[in-house]
């Protein structure tokens, strides 16, 4: 369980937390939306010690693997060799570290790029590469930081495809910043979303049923959604009063 209680933070005269509290769903995904610069993102560098908090206490368990909006990969290596960078402490002995990159690779169908460098592979290679490379690292929890941002529709949705089936196969807690209403509906157990700032929860909403069988128009998703509207309207009204 994440948890953040009475939780403190500011950078000079910019309060981002004040008296914060709140819980993170074990072994769910956990979609984060709210205005921008409201302190989603400092959320998730606290909990991988990017950060840290002037007050409170935040119960966080030790491994924590990062997805960026960028792929961050290294420029100099390939597919393969980009995951070793991050697995070989993991994995010490040579044949089980490829075995677990080649599951990886296959389950990503990257398999014919295994031997390829960042600069020759699509965007969505490189995304499903920065994928596999969290998900393979052993962490307790998975933090990411609206990773689909610069994608096209079509690509979105292989990507976050991609992303389902990983979750899948290797599940464990998520918290996945976005700015995207839909991605948080067809991917998320919880969405929570926040009111700036101090950062404030306005409301947490449960999405139930198989993501696999999930559509926008949905009736029940189509409600949430139509939910979640009302919340970000709140944004405006916001920043409006200012």
């Amino acid at each position: 369980m994440i948890t953040f209680k009475n939780v403190n933070l500011r950078f000079n005269d910019l309060v981002v937390l004040e008296n914060f509290n709140e819980e993170f769903e074990e072994n769910k995904i956990n979609c984060i939306l709210g205005p921008s610069g409201c302190g989603k993102t400092t959320l998730l560098n606290l909990l991988c010690n990017i950060v840290n908090e002037n007050s409170g206490q935040i119960t966080k368990p030790e491994k924590v693997s990062y997805v960026f909006q960028e792929e961050a990969l290294v420029p100099q290596k390939t597919a393969r060799k980009n995951l070793e960078l991050v697995l070989k402490s993991i994995y010490e002995d040579k044949v089980e570290l490829k075995a677990v990159i080649d599951k990886f690779l296959k389950i990503s169908n990257l398999e014919k790029a295994a031997d390829l460098y960042p600069h020759e592979m699509s965007g969505g290679m490189r995304q499903r590469l920065a994928l596999i490379r969290a998900f393979a690292y052993p962490s307790d929890v998975l933090l990411m930081d609206e990773p689909f941002k610069a994608l096209d529709i079509t690509l979105k949705d292989s990507i976050i495809k991609s992303f389902l089936n990983l979750y899948e196969e290797n599940k464990r807690t998520v918290l996945f910043v976005t700015h995207d209403a839909d991605e948080a509906l067809l991917t998320g157990d919880f969405i929570y979303v926040y009111g700036n700032k101090p950062m404030y929860l306005q409301r947490k909403f449960e999405v139930s049923g198989e993501r696999e069988n999930r559509k926008i128009y949905d009736n029940n998703i189509s409600q949430i959604k139509n939910e979640i509207y009302k919340e970000t309207e709140k944004w405006h009204i916001s920043t409006n009063n200012r």
